[in-house]
């Protein structure tokens, strides 16, 4: 394993967890107590009722957020720039709500940025990866999905609240590009097992 590999997949980040427990927490005291500081009334209960108003709003915008994966978007941004620093040339890209997927397929590595894990760079050896595929359903959007080391990675190239058509238009198109990657992914998987064999 190269030393630049990362060992187990990691959907969700132990820091993320923290970072959103933490805004949780301390934005609607904050704004508590900016709010009962505004009022001129500085007390507990009022700095505490005002944090709870303030809280239920916030945790349902910031549930909203996560669950989109633009909370993370910034982070995200930032760690992709440290990209150039790995030995790979990684070509090809596809973001989604869930993250960003990097496929070099001369050397058969891909790199993933999670969503829910966005301060780091998780790379790994394309033979890695298993069950490649495209999934077009005209009810539940279009994507491609992989596995690595026996977890999902989903990345929808049309998500859609209304019924589309896999045949035609955007449906088609949609279908197109998750074949065009999941190609990609196949090429740096036999890429990857080439190389372990000495090819």
């Amino acid at each position: 394993m190269d030393s630049s590999e990362t060992q187990s997949f990691k959907r969700v980040g132990l820091s993320f967890i923290l970072m959103i427990l933490g805004a949780a927490i301390a934005l609607p005291l904050v704004l508590g107590f900016i709010c009962a500081a505004a009022m001129g009334q500085l007390t507990g209960p009022m700095i505490l009722g005002a944090a709870l108003m303030f809280g239920i709003i916030i945790w349902i915008i910031m549930l909203m957020m996560v669950a989109w994966g633009s909370f993370t978007s910034m982070f995200i941004r930032r760690t992709a720039k440290k990209l150039d620093q790995l030995p790979y040339q990684f070509r090809s890209s596809f973001t989604s709500r869930g993250g960003i997927l990097y496929i070099d397929t001369e050397n058969g590595m891909i790199a993933f940025i999670s969503a829910y894990n966005p301060f780091v760079i998780q790379v790994f050896d394309a033979s890695r990866l298993d069950r490649i595929e495209t999934i077009a359903s005209s009810m539940t959007g279009i994507r491609f999905r992989f596995y690595v080391d026996g977890k999902k990675i989903s990345m929808p190239t049309l998500l859609t609240n209304r019924v589309v058509s896999t045949k035609t238009g955007i449906g088609a198109e949609a279908v197109s590009k998750a074949d065009a990657y999941v190609e990609r992914l196949k090429a740096a998987k036999t890429r990857a097992e080439e190389r372990k064999r000495g090819n």
